[in-house]
């Protein structure tokens, strides 16, 4: 399975960010079960930068997986949002199965919004 191409809604900097993905099954009706899954996105201004932006994942508590219904919820605090540097980048998206295959679910780009208002 090749990884669909999406961009994420825009990172605006000092605001919470929410955002929740929902994978199905190609009758686009029944959710891909992910019991026992763990999941990673890590954002870089590019795809051969060494620097990550920001890392989104099941371990830090920015992901987090409905095994029955296919979903994913991505959230970073406000707080963490202002300290993103730059304006975005490109990332993936990697799910972790229990059987030790790892699907990249998807990919794109995803921007920061810079934050006018301080304090």
């Amino acid at each position: 399975m090749a990884a669909s191409r999406l961009n994420f809604p825009v990172i605006e900097k000092g605001a919470t960010y929410r955002h929740t993905l929902t994978w199905l099954q190609p009758d686009e009706i029944t959710p891909v079960n992910l019991t026992g899954c763990t999941a990673k996105a890590q954002v870089r201004e590019t795809v051969s930068s060494s620097t990550v932006l920001v890392e989104l994942s099941t371990e830090n508590g920015r992901i987090t997986i409905d095994p029955l219904l296919g979903k994913f919820s991505f959230y970073i605090s406000d707080e963490d949002t202002t300290s993103l540097s730059g304006l975005g980048g490109v990332y993936d998206l990697e799910v972790y199965f229990t059987n030790g295959d790892t699907v990249r679910l998807t990919q794109g780009k995803w921007a920061f919004s810079p934050e006018v208002t301080h304090g």
